[in-house]
C-alpha cells in the first residue's frame, strides 16, 4: 500500500514518486500507450505496392478529429501549397502520402498531450517542444540531404518518453491521499531523469526502426554516434539545442543560431529562421478546443511570476485567443519576455494563443504562450510570453517593453 502524501515536504514527496516510478519501470508494469491505431492501418496500406490515395483518405478519414487535424496541419504554412487544401485527398495529393502519415501520427500522439492531468500544463510544454523540434529536425534534414521522414519521427518521438512519464506520473499520484506537490523545475528534472529509458521501452513496443530507437536512447550521450543515422543524430541534438532558444527568447535570429553547435553555415540558419515563423500555426493545428478546463494545477506549484525582470507599469488592452473565443486582458506590467495582464477568464497554461496587444501606434498580432494563470480575487492574473516572433515583431516588442510614452 502506497503511504499518504498529505504534510510530505515537496523533495521528498518527489523522491518517493521517483523511486515508485523506477520501481513500476524495472518491473515492467508500467502503462506504455499503444502504437495509434489508425496510423497503424495507413502505414500497412503505405507499404503495399498499389495503394491508392483514396484508400488512405478514407482511412485517415474514419476518424473525424484526426482527419479534422490532418487537414488543418496540411494547410499550415509549414506545408501548404498554393490555394487551401478542402478534402483529404487534395490534401495528400499536395503533401504527399507519407507525409499525411506523419502528420496523422503526430495528430494522434497530442490526445496524450492535451488530456486533462495534474501536470497537463507540463505535458502541453513537452508536446510544443516535440512538434517544434520535429518540424526543425525535418528542416535540418532536408538541408543536409537526410531523410526528411525519418528526421521528423526522430524530432517528435525523440523525447515521446516525457509524455509517457508525465502520465505515469500522474497515474501514481492520482493513488496517493494528500496535496503533495512539486514546482514545475522539479517536476520537469525527475520527469527527464526517466524519459530515456521510458523512451526506449516505448521504442521497443512499437518496433521502431533501429536508427530511431537508437536516436531515442542515445540523444543525450555526448560521442555517442548512432552507426548509420548519426547525421540525423547530429540533427536531433542540434534541434534540442533551438528549441532551448525558442522557448526561453521572444524570437530568434540568424544571428542567435550562431552559438549552436553544428549549424555554423548561414545559409542553414536562415532556413531554420524561416521555419520557426511558420511554427505557431503548425503547434496550433494540433490544438482541440475541447482541450482540458483552464486554471492552475493543484500539483504544480504556481511561481511568483514568470517575468524575468520587475518590468515597468504599462495599461493596454490584449486580445487573446483561445479555441474559437476571443478573451479580453487589461496589461499592466511588461517585461523583456512577457507580459501580466488581468482579467475574467484563466488562460491554459502551456498553449500558444493567437495574441493581438492595443497600443500605440497601432496593434501588435503576435503569437505568444501562456505560462502563468491564477486567480487574484475576484478576476486573474494571467502571463504570456511572445512565442517565435519574426524580426519586425522583434523590433515593435523590444519597443514597447523599452518604453515609449504613446503607447499607454
Amino acid at each position: 500500500m502506497v503511504p499518504p502524501t498529505e504534510g510530505l515536504p515537496a523533495t521528498l514527496f518527489l523522491q518517493e514518486l521517483d523511486r515508485e516510478l523506477e520501481s513500476l519501470a524495472l518491473r515492467g508494469e508500467l502503462e506504455l500507450p499503444p502504437y495509434p491505431a489508425v496510423a497503424l492501418r495507413v502505414q500497412e496500406a503505405l507499404g503495399r505496392p498499389d495503394f491508392g490515395l483514396d484508400e488512405v483518405a478514407r482511412l485517415v478519414g474514419s476518424d473525424a478529429a484526426l482527419a479534422a487535424a490532418v487537414l488543418r496541419c496540411a494547410n499550415s504554412p509549414l506545408y501548404r501549397r498554393g490555394a487551401t487544401a478542402t478534402s483529404l485527398t487534395q490534401a495528400i495529393i499536395r503533401v504527399g502520402a507519407h507525409e499525411v502519415m506523419r502528420l496523422l501520427l503526430a495528430s494522434c500522439l497530442a490526445a496524450h498531450a492535451h488530456t486533462a492531468g495534474p501536470l497537463a500544463p507540463l505535458r502541453r510544454m513537452i508536446w510544443i517542444e516535440g512538434l517544434c523540434g520535429a518540424a526543425l529536425c525535418q528542416e535540418l534534414a532536408r538541408l543536409r540531404g537526410l531523410k526528411q521522414e525519418e528526421a521528423f519521427l526522430a524530432g517528435l518521438l525523440h523525447d515521446f518518453g516525457k509524455i509517457v512519464a508525465c502520465t505515469s506520473l500522474e497515474k501514481i499520484v492520482e493513488k496517493r491521499a494528500g496535496e503533495g506537490t512539486g514546482t514545475a523545475q522539479a517536476w520537469r528534472a525527475l520527469i527527464d531523469r526517466h524519459h530515456v529509458a521510458l523512451g526506449a521501452a516505448l521504442a521497443t513496443r512499437w518496433k521502431l526502426p533501429p536508427t530511431l530507437a537508437d536516436i531515442i536512447g542515445h540523444h543525450h550521450e555526448e560521442g555517442v554516434s548512432a552507426g548509420d543515422g548519426s547525421g540525423l543524430l547530429d540533427v536531433v541534438r542540434m534541434s534540442d539545442a533551438i528549441v532551448a532558444l525558442l522557448v526561453a527568447r521572444p524570437g530568434i535570429s540568424s544571428a542567435d543560431l550562431g552559438g549552436v553547435p553544428g549549424l555554423g553555415k548561414f545559409v542553414e540558419r536562415e532556413a531554420v529562421v524561416r521555419v520557426i515563423q511558420k511554427i505557431p500555426e503548425f503547434v496550433d493545428a494540433f490544438e482541440s478546443n475541447g482541450a482540458a478546463s483552464a486554471g492552475p494545477s493543484p500539483r504544480i506549484e504556481p511561481p511568483a511570476t514568470t517575468l524575468d525582470s520587475a518590468g515597468r507599469p504599462v495599461r493596454f488592452g490584449v486580445t487573446v485567443v483561445q479555441g474559437r473565443k476571443s478573451r479580453q486582458f487589461t496589461a499592466h506590467t511588461i517585461a523583456s519576455n512577457g507580459l501580466a495582464m488581468v482579467g475574467n477568464e484563466p488562460l491554459l497554461d502551456g498553449r500558444l494563443h493567437e495574441t493581438t496587444i492595443h497600443s500605440q501606434p497601432g496593434p501588435l498580432h503576435i503569437w505568444s504562450l501562456a505560462r502563468l494563470s491564477r486567480r487574484d480575487g475576484g478576476s486573474y492574473h494571467v502571463e504570456v510570453h511572445p512565442f517565435a516572433l519574426s524580426g519586425v515583431e522583434r523590433g515593435l516588442w523590444s519597443q514597447l517593453a523599452l518604453g515609449d510614452p504613446s503607447e499607454t
